[in-house]
């Protein structure tokens, strides 16, 4: 299943820099705090996504940080200019990748999902080709070059994205019909309103516990039992697997004919 497809709109340009951001993986771990501090500051809550005008205020803020010479600020300076880079030369739905040399690799990529790879390879690794197209340079002299894909290609892979994502929104109502009589569960509106969270990533659900960060609650899902009681009571209905961060990924329950 390809990822679902993510349409570039120029006026968002602010909130996507800023949204890829918040998914960087820093070697000073500290800077994840420092740009939920400033977002914090631009929008009251680090959990409320920020308009076009606020996300703009935040990009401000950083870039001074990233100038000032403090902790870590090169390290955000280095990885802000990665992600303009990406965002500059990612300007089509969909791609096909393939590896140069070699056979083999011919997938189908979103837009979303090769803006996250172009932004975390780095500007030094990722290059312009004809037609719009990428080339992210790996090790060994190998590449992959991803091509934009045809209007008649997109149309397809959009038909198959809005039908996996209309089913993945149906099965988030069945998990949640599932998990609430019996678990607490999230409540994005309260400050404290830790519990339970059932998220659709793309085509897929997951169960997860919400906020992550927060050791003290997160004891109670992992520690606590909360968990394994989801897991019990998914298992009925719902086939589920564990991810390394100790989420749980949820899948319709096949059976043989």
């Amino acid at each position: 299943m390809t990822d679902t497809p993510f349409a570039l709109a120029p006026s968002s340009s602010s909130q996507l820099e800023l949204r890829l951001l918040r998914r960087a993986v820093f070697v000073a771990t500290y800077l994840p705090q420092v740009i939920d501090f400033v977002v914090r500051g631009a929008v009251g809550s680090e959990f409320t996504d920020p308009s076009d005008r606020q996300a703009s205020q935040i990009h401000r803020h950083l870039v001074r940080y990233a100038a000032s010479g403090q902790a870590g600020s090169q390290e955000l300076a280095r990885t802000m200019l990665d992600i303009r880079h990406a965002v500059d030369l990612v300007r089509h739905e969909l791609y096909r990748a393939s590896a140069v040399p070699g056979a083999g690799l011919d997938l189908v990529v979103s837009a979303s999902r090769l803006l996250e790879l172009a932004a975390a390879a780095g500007r030094d690794r990722v290059l312009p080709a004809q037609g719009g197209a990428l080339v992210l340079a790996e090790s060994g002299g190998r590449s992959t070059v991803y091509r934009p894909a045809s209007a008649v290609e997109a149309r397809d892979v959009r038909m198959a994205a809005r039908t996996a994502k209309e089913g993945a929104i149906r099965l988030h109502e069945r998990v949640v019909h599932a998990l609430s009589p019996h678990v607490r569960m999230a409540d994005w509106s309260r400050e404290e309103g830790f519990g339970v969270a059932v998220d659709v990533a793309r085509d897929g659900v997951s169960v997860q516990w919400w906020p992550a960060a927060l050791p003290e609650t997160r004891a109670m899902w992992e520690q606590g039992g909360i968990r394994e009681l989801c897991k019990t009571l998914l298992s009925a209905s719902f086939t589920t697997t564990e991810t390394i961060n100790h989420d749980i990924d949820v899948a319709e329950k096949c059976f043989a004919v």
